[in-house]
């Protein structure tokens, strides 16, 4: 991962960070005194008695004998009676113990130096003077069985130190500091390391596309429109909001695209393998291909919305349903199931399209569903050429709703036969590397790309309207934020400040006045406009004559 990926990460998450090092920090403070007891505590102790091992002196041969050899009893034999056998029944007498003695023998570890020629018995525990007491005891018994030993003849065994309790001094590790607001700034920072841990982790599990940025970003096209999220009760299937309620910002999100589909040129990737042969957009597309990464990111629903976009402008549209894996976009328009694309493309009767097309609830959009034969989609996405060209024929524009592109190949049987594609994604739902091989994906077909529709875009200021104008979207009768009400409709104008622009427009252009409250013809006049009422010759305001200003077109 690269520094702006780290940085990206502690972004989205830096309220986990933040959290992390703030409950570090109070859980210390809080479960600590104020001063800490930093002597050190002894928590147990080690005795260890030392024996040596020695040789006797050897008789002197008589006159004519040969010297006798002398040979040591290994030190490893001495240790290994020391724990098993005679010497443990012993200890165990004398310590008055009255368990097992091999028991009592773990408890001691005895451990031997050859060059030295000795032999430690060592006991720990947390009673100084018995972890004494068990070391001596043994030691002793030791002594007191191999002096009667006959391989001992010329071995001696002494006892050359007796055990004394040393304390266990616990060195090294982490000293916390003395006071309680060091130890709660130490705490805060460990949170701090495990929140900013805890952000890579999440990030890496969430990398999720969220903004327009991050969108535009990844596919390498721009969002030509943002949904905004819908609200619970407008979810249900046939709930075709861009026809029920053409004044909702819901529906204008999708005349965007269809604006963008109409007027804005395709968009191919930077890295698209061909270049020189890329098709270039038609004055007017007339088939609009809508696809998406995955499933269930709104692709049916946004294929639905434009097709009701489209029919405003008194289009004739046709929709198909060309994902043939999970068909489900006659729900959106209230068309029963029956035959449609499988059957047609399927058939060898030679069957017209015309015949497959069926009225919807929105006026001027007509569909062909998926059809009855689908037992193998896959093979007819590749035959839909003859079926996509008759479409042409009976359409202005011809809308296709596909399977998702990283779930199935079926789209890329149509991506050749299209004028341009519009791809949907769900804020939240697509990653930044599915988002790098949608457009791998897409750069390597011919086809243009018209843009994404980001669905259940996060809201923001910018995105709402009013900008202190005082209109709206449905502002009639509502609060603003401030509990004030909206108007419905803009405030008249001062009679001064209408008949001013009308002066300046005569002494420029010699001609009459330019009229700001000329009535708008029935054909542009918008939804739920007043018609102002006319205004007559009005007289010279009592003012001084304001200097001749320049009104660029731009005012």
């Amino acid at each position: 991962m690269s520094w702006s990926a780290y940085w990206k990460a502690i972004r989205h998450w830096w309220i986990v960070v933040l959290l992390s090092a703030f409950a570090g920090g109070t859980v210390m403070f809080a479960v600590t005194p104020q001063e800490l007891d930093t002597r050190q505590q002894i928590v147990s102790y080690t005795a260890t008695a030392t024996l040596v091992v020695s040789d006797k002196p050897a008789p002197t041969p008589k006159p004519g004998e040969p010297a006798l050899v002398v040979e040591r009893v290994p030190l490893d034999r001495i240790a290994l009676y020391i724990t098993t056998g005679e010497i443990p029944k012993r200890a165990a007498a004398a310590l008055d113990y009255t368990g097992d003695p091999a028991l009592l023998a773990t408890t001691i570890a005895v451990t031997t130096d050859s060059a030295a020629g000795s032999i430690t018995v060592a006991s720990t525990s947390s009673d100084g003077a018995l972890a004494a007491r068990r070391a001596n005891t043994f030691a002793h018994e030791a002594v007191n069985y191999f002096t009667r030993r006959p391989e001992m003849k010329y071995t001696a065994l002494s006892i050359l130190q007796e055990a004394t309790p040393l304390p266990n001094v616990p060195s090294g590790g982490l000293t916390l500091p003395p006071t309680r607001f060091g130890r709660t700034v130490l705490a805060a920072g460990v949170g701090l390391l495990v929140g900013l841990v805890l952000a890579l982790i999440l990030e890496f599990i969430f990398a999720r596309l969220r903004t327009r940025g991050e969108v535009s970003q990844a596919l390498g096209r721009p969002v030509v429109a943002e949904v905004p999220n819908l609200k619970r009760a407008d979810r249900r299937p046939g709930r075709l909001l861009a026809h029920a309620t053409p004044l909702s910002p819901y529906a204008d999100a999708y005349r965007s695209v269809r604006s963008a589909i109409l007027h804005a040129p395709g968009v191919a990737a930077a890295d698209d393998w061909s270049q020189s042969t890329r098709r270039a957009l038609p004055a007017r597309p007339q088939v609009v291909l809508v696809t998406s990464a995955f499933a269930s990111e709104g692709k049916t629903t946004s294929a639905a919305n434009l097709a009701a976009s489209f029919a405003e402008t008194g289009m004739r549209v046709l929709v198909l349903d060309a994902d043939l894996r999970s068909p489900d976009l006659h729900e959106q328009f209230d068309v029963p199931e029956g035959s449609g694309i499988s059957d047609y493309v399927s058939t060898t009767s030679g069957g017209t399209l015309s015949g497959l097309v069926r009225p919807t609830k929105v006026p001027g959009v007509r569909m062909v569903t998926a059809g009855t034969n689908l037992a193998h989609p896959e093979s007819l996405s590749s035959r839909l050429g003859p079926l996509i060209k008759e479409a042409r024929r009976i359409a202005d524009i011809t809308i296709i709703d596909t399977a998702p592109m990283l779930a199935a190949s079926d789209v890329f049987d149509i991506l050749p036969l299209v004028d341009t594609v519009v791809l949907v994604v769900r804020s939240g739902r697509l990653t930044g590397p599915h988002g790098e091989r949608v457009a791998e994906l897409l750069g390597r077909f011919s086809t243009p790309v018209t843009g994404v529709v980001l669905v259940s875009a996060p809201k923001s200021r910018a995105n709402s309207y009013g900008y202190g104008y005082g209109y709206g979207y449905g502002a009639g009768g509502k609060r603003s934020k401030r509990g004030k009400k909206r108007p419905a409709t803009a405030p008249a104008a001062p009679l001064w400040s209408t008949f001013t622009p009308m002066m300046r427009g005569q002494r420029r252009r010699g001609g009459p006045p330019r009229s700001r409250t000329a009535d708008w013809s029935p054909q542009l006049r918008p939804l739920g406009a007043r018609r102002r009422p006319e205004v007559g010759p009005l007289p010279e305001p009592p003012m001084r004559r304001a200097r001749p200003r320049d009104h660029s077109p731009a005012d």
